[in-house]
């Protein structure tokens, strides 16, 4: 016998190691709950008792004495029982294995069950407890295999089933779920489901009598109230969970009982005797449900034709239901499946029309066409009709019933049917295919009339027009016309079916050539006729367009036609004559072309024995070709591709509006699949035409200008003439490279050089472009030419043409990978001499030029990373090697061009990063560089790394990031004074801004900003921070008066915020204009208030005799306030700072005058180094960060 027992809920779930007394003590000790309190009071003295009998303190022990006190529950309030019942709760999930005997645990149930039923006043979760015993004991301590072990909780938990108390029911379901799928003899099987029958039984009378009344809204609720009623529906949710394990016996008395509940009419019975039936239908056998299955079928298929007058989700519930039972027949091998398939696609199909329900009734007979039709089981003969009696079957009779069925709704309907109907007819048409003719031509015609009622234009006609180009791709375009003919009236010149025009434009696939040159060429031609008789009508004009329309067939007769290696022949010619006869038909022709090629070539070039297709039309249609019909296709497209190349380069070449790109598109679908020495002899004719090449073949060599325009005034062609000929040409041979064997790649090439030499920039866009489809398809040709080729483009100027450079750029992607790949010295020196054009690129002033120079960088990087080659991880690394080569360069342009190159890489790949581990930080170490162009591009790669790497890999760089940002900050606020930047922070980074401040300009000046209230706190704050005279005469000047201070914290005043203007100039912090004081003793920066610095003295003495003053006439010393009033002072003192530029040559004196001695004094210090020389001092490190405080405090102990 083997026990099951199931895990205790987590929230109550206890070690069975541990004394339970005092785990619940530790677990609810601090609580205040009721609840809590009366259980540890409960559990306190349980353990009183076992102590005072000398028993264990086992969780059986506990489960004994807990029982014991339950037997006399008459004894006890309701509180004390609702405590004993949840410790018996946490206390059975923790007993052992057999660790309570077969016959106490009768008695247990008893007690419980007792408790339960006849004493008043048990809570809903004392009830829930006792379900949760149940359960436990049942699986944990019984024996399974007998049904007297069980009988009693068993009987107890379908009791709780129907209880009225939702969670007592929900929670006695779940366990009685539970108990029954864990019976394994079949003896106990039989007894269970003899009792659930039973309780059945029981509610059947009140159950019929529910399901025979009419439900409305006024009086659902009052039904709902009865409790007979309620158990009724309770009695039917525990049916559905017990299903699955009735046994055979009682499952087929269950179900007839079911079935004498359905309805045709909606009743509050309804959803649960759908649940039951689909439950039986799932989990139940044929034997169970055979004798059943029509009734319930006819059942709800007549509950499916009431429609709206039942609720939505059961009319949805039915047809789903329905869907489940065929299936069910089907995969049983039922011969019924067929006749009920009928019944049920008819009784769905009048879902459809209402909105509500339509989508889902359009999915279930989607899948019923797919599952139940099979059009190969039907052999028709042409020759004979639907009504045949000979042709009937099972399966013809299956179809013909379905298409019946559609073509009563479409008669029905008002209007233009939904989608959801159209398409549902659609995958009737794709699944019956080209015998869709036969079976559905009544749906056809009724469509075509929808379509001549309503007119093409209107918007609300696309699904139609997509049903009726369902019908094209299924029957064809043949068959098509048969039954709905485009034709026109020579009298009064009406059209009929031209609305079919388009829809056939759109959905032919796999017709004949033949018949479009044997029947819509003649048709096409009737219309252009009949249009030229009434030229000058509307009309006439109509009838124009739809010649033209008919013309414009072509491209969809040619998607997979079946007769091309026949027909192509007499195609071909119809083409050249178009082609020079009417202008309306070139871009029909050209697309054709390029569809019969690109479809043949496809399947030639796939794995497998045809190709997938991407054209919406020839999804889902016909196959496509075999590779032995494909090669017939293609045999006969070379064979007509002279005389079509010749025609379609004599009309690009001689266009005179533009040159069109699906001319140009044709002829290289053409060139891939014909001849090279073909297309050789059609290019050299053109070159001889324009005299490029002499009567030997050689290109003649480039005159000067003054013989070029004699020569060509005397053949009355004009220079520009010419030029326009260079290009086209170019142009031309870019199409013919695909296909070309090496003697017409070397023309081609030859060509290039020529216009290289010829021109100055007149034809090098093409030439470039077509350099580099060269390069892009014959890899032979760059590797034995890439000294050569390198050396041609090296030697021509950077075009200022963006479309120039980038067919230039196109060329420099396939040699710098070719390069790279190689590894090859002599190679890598050329590569760089190419990326070096590159980066200069990523600096143009030009957005489209950077750009194009931004994607060459990321061509050559997916190049390199999808690259087969074993090498091409090295080589990607040596092309990051190559780049950060230049930041070394002594040129700001160049360093911020490879940082800007490095942002675009690490953004596409940041693998980087951590293959090239020194990267960011020789990276981030360019923000110590004076150029702002640099700074700003490392600032850019910042954020770009910040962005794209991931948190755990972003960690490994934090350090660094965060110090290249704090210097930054530094920068700013050292050119721009700490006022100025604090304004244009945002409030969210002012903390950090604070930060920055404090701990690198203000170290031991913040220490005393919250003494300065009076004289005497000046005097001692002077004395903690400085001991020289000098010094302490100098912070006396600054704390004269609480303005200064003020200044000093808040920098408020126009004066100071035009100091700190003045400082924004990137000169006045460049090398040259840094001045170190003489005197190394004082380590101090020269002062910018009346008190100078000896050193600083003898440098003015050199410019002006004059010592300057302290103060300027008429500049305002009140405060800016606010930001405007920043602004204001910093505009005014920028004006000043340029007027003593203009009148002394920027003399150093004239700003000392301007300034105010504090905003100075702070970084002063901070930039003295120990050996009292004035430092800036840089980013490079953090140890940096802290030696001005180290200065200045060696400057107190010398003093």
């Amino acid at each position: 016998m083997k026990h099951k027992k199931p895990e205790p809920e987590p929230e109550t779930q206890l070690k069975n190691d541990t004394e339970i007394c005092q785990q619940l003590l530790s677990r609810y000790s601090a609580s205040t709950a009721p609840q809590h309190r009366h259980l540890l009071a409960t559990a306190a003295a349980l353990r009183s008792i076992l102590t005072a009998e000398s028993l264990p303190l086992t969780p059986s022990a506990y489960f004994s004495a807990a029982i014991n006190n339950l037997s006399d529950s008459k004894a006890l309030d309701s509180t004390a029982i609702a405590a004993l019942l949840s410790f018996v709760s946490i206390v059975v999930p923790l007993i052992e294995e057999k660790g309570i005997k077969d016959a106490k645990v009768k008695e247990a149930v008893a007690v419980l069950v007792e408790v339960a039923v006849e004493r008043e006043g048990v809570g809903v979760g004392s009830l829930g407890c006792v379900v949760k015993c149940l359960g436990v004991m049942i699986l944990g301590f019984c024996d399974l295999e007998k049904w007297d072990s069980v009988k009693a909780g068993f009987e107890s938990l379908i009791k709780f089933s129907v209880d009225k108390r939702p969670k007592v029911r929900r929670s006695a379901q779940e366990c009685l779920e539970k108990v029954f799928k864990s019976f394994s003899s079949s003896s106990v099987v039989k007894e269970a489901s003899k009792l659930v029958f039973s309780l059945f039984k029981n509610y059947m009378p009140v159950a019929l009598t529910l399901s025979e009344s009419r439900i409305f809204d006024e009086s659902k609720e009052e039904t709902l109230s009865k409790l007979e009623h309620l158990e009724v529906i309770h009695m039917l949710n525990l049916l559905k969970a017990t299903v699955p394990y009735l046994s055979v016996k009682i499952s087929s008395k269950v179900l007839p009982e079911l079935v004498k509940l359905l309805r045709s009419d909606f009743s509050v019975l309804t959803r649960q005797i759908f649940q039951n039936i689909e439950a039986f239908f799932v989990s139940s056998s044929d034997e169970v449900i055979g004798p059943q299955q029509e009734k319930i079928i006819d059942s709800l298929s007549g509950y499916l034709s009431l429609g709206q007058k039942n609720p939505v989700d059961t009319v949805l519930s039915a047809a789903t239901l329905l869907r489940t039972i065929l299936n069910k027949l089907r995969a049983g091998g039922s011969s019924s499946w067929t006749s009920n398939g009928h019944k049920i696609f008819g009784s769905t199909a009048g879902l459809l029309t209402d909105e509500a329900t339509a989508s889902q009734a359009s999915d279930i007979m989607k899948e019923l066409i797919h599952h139940y039709i099979d059009p190969k089981e039907v052999v028709i003969n042409e020759s004979q009709s639907l009504d045949d009696s000979s042709q009937e079957s099972e399966e013809a009779n299956m179809i013909k019933s379905t298409c019946a069925v559609l073509e009563n709704i479409l008669n029905s309907y008002d209007g233009i049917p939904n989608e959801h109907l159209l398409g549902v007819i659609s995958v009737l048409f794709k699944k019956l295919g080209d015998i869709s003719h036969i079976f559905m031509k009544n749906i056809i015609l009724k469509l075509a009339d929808l379509m001549n009622d309503v007119g093409r234009d209107k918007p609300d006609t696309n699904h139609l027009q997509n049903c009726m180009g369902s019908a094209v791709v299924a029957i064809g375009p043949e068959k098509m016309l048969m039954l709905l003919p485009i034709s026109i009236d020579p009298d009064n010149f009406t059209c009929s079916n031209i609305w079919l025009v388009p829809i056939l434009k759109d959905h032919v696939v796999g017709a004949s050539l033949g018949y479009y040159m044997e029947h819509i060429v003649p048709l096409a031609k009737s219309f252009k006729q009949a249009g030229q008789k009434v030229r000058k009508s509307v009309i006439g004009q109509d009838l124009q367009a739809h010649a033209y329309g008919l013309w414009g067939l072509l491209p969809a007769f040619c998607r997979y036609p079946v007769d091309t290696h026949k027909k192509f022949g007499a195609l071909a010619e119809l083409m050249i004559t178009s082609l020079k006869k009417y202008s309306f038909m070139h871009q029909n022709i050209a697309v054709a072309l390029q569809v019969l090629v690109n479809q043949n070539r496809s399947v030639m070039l796939s794995k497998s024995d045809g190709g997938a297709s991407n054209d919406n039309a020839v999804k889902d249609s016909v196959a496509p070709y075999s590779k032995k019909i494909a090669t017939k296709n293609i045999k006969a497209l070379a064979s007509c591709s002279s005389k079509l190349l010749h025609a379609l380069a004599d009309l690009f070449v001689d266009s005179q509006s533009g040159k069109p790109s699906f001319i140009k598109d044709a002829i290289a679908c053409l060139a891939s699949i014909s001849n090279s020495s073909v297309t050789q002899k059609v290019f050299m004719s053109l070159l001889k035409r324009f005299r490029f090449v002499t009567g030997e073949g050689e290109f003649q060599q480039p005159k000067s200008d003054g013989d070029e325009l004699i020569e060509e005034e005397a053949r009355s062609l004009n220079v520009q003439e010419k030029d326009v000929h260079r290009c086209v040409m170019m142009e031309l041979a870019s199409s013919l490279v695909v296909g070309a064997k090496t003697d017409f790649i070397d023309l081609i090439y030859k060509f290039v050089v020529f216009i290289f030499q010829a021109t100055d920039v007149t034809g090098h866009c093409e030439a470039y472009h077509t350099l580099s489809r060269i390069l892009q398809e014959h890899t032979w040709f760059c590797s034995s030419r890439f000294v050569e080729l390198i050396d041609l483009l090296l030697g021509l100027k950077s075009p200022d043409d963006v479309a120039t450079l980038k067919n230039r750029f196109a060329c420099f992607h396939i040699l710098i990978v070719h390069a790279l790949e190689m590894n090859s010295e002599e190679k890598n020196t050329k590569a760089f001499l190419m990326l070096n054009e590159i980066i200069l690129i990523l600096k143009d002033a030009r957005e489209d030029a950077r750009k194009v120079a931004y994607d060459t960088l990321l061509f050559i990087s997916s190049s390199l990373h999808n690259s087969s080659c074993a090498t091409s991880r090295e080589a990607y690394q040596r092309l990051i090697s190559m780049i950060t080569g230049y930041l070394s360069g002594s040129s700001p342009y160049i360093t911020s061009g490879a940082v800007s190159a490095l942002s675009v890489l690490v953004y596409n790949d940041t693998e980087i990063c951590l293959e090239v581990p020194d990267l960011v930080p020789s990276l981030l170490s360019l923000l110590q560089n004076k150029a702002l162009e640099v700074i700003k591009a490392v600032l850019g790669f910042t954020k770009v790394l910040v962005s794209c790497l991931q948190a755990k890999d972003l960690q490994n760089f934090l350090s660094d990031i965060i110090i290249g940002v704090t210097v930054i900050l530094e920068i700013m606020i050292r050119k721009c004074g700490s006022s100025a930047v604090e304004l244009d922070i945002p409030e969210k980074h002012k903390s950090f801004f604070k930060t920055v401040l404090q701990l690198r300009f203000r170290p031991h000046m913040s220490a005393c900003a919250g003494q300065i209230e009076s004289c005497y706190n000046y005097v001692n704050c002077l004395m903690s921070i400085q001991t020289s005279g000098r010094d302490r005469a100098r912070l006396l000047a600054l704390f004269e008066s609480p303005t200064a201070v003020s200044n000093r914290h808040h920098k408020s005043t126009s004066k100071e915020a035009g100091t700190n203007d003045t400082e924004k100039t990137p000169s006045d912090i460049s090398p040259k204009r840094v001045e170190k004081p003489k005197n190394k003793e004082s380590g101090s920066v020269p002062e910018r208030t009346g008190s100078v610095h000896p050193g600083k003295r003898k440098r003015e003495k050199k410019h002006n005799e004059n010592p300057p003053t302290s103060s300027k006439p008429g500049v305002s010393t009140g405060d800016g306030s606010g930001r405007e009033g920043a602004k204001r002072a910093r505009h005014f003192e920028h004006e000043k700072s340029i007027k003593v530029r203009s009148e002394d040559g920027w003399k150093k004196r004239n700003f000392n005058k301007e300034q105010t001695g504090d905003g100075k004094r702070k970084i002063e210090h901070r930039n003295t180094n120990k050996k009292g020389k004035a430092s800036f001092r840089g980013p490079s490190s953090a140890s940096k960060l802290h030696k001005p405080q180290k200065a200045w405090k060696k400057q107190k102990l010398n003093n």
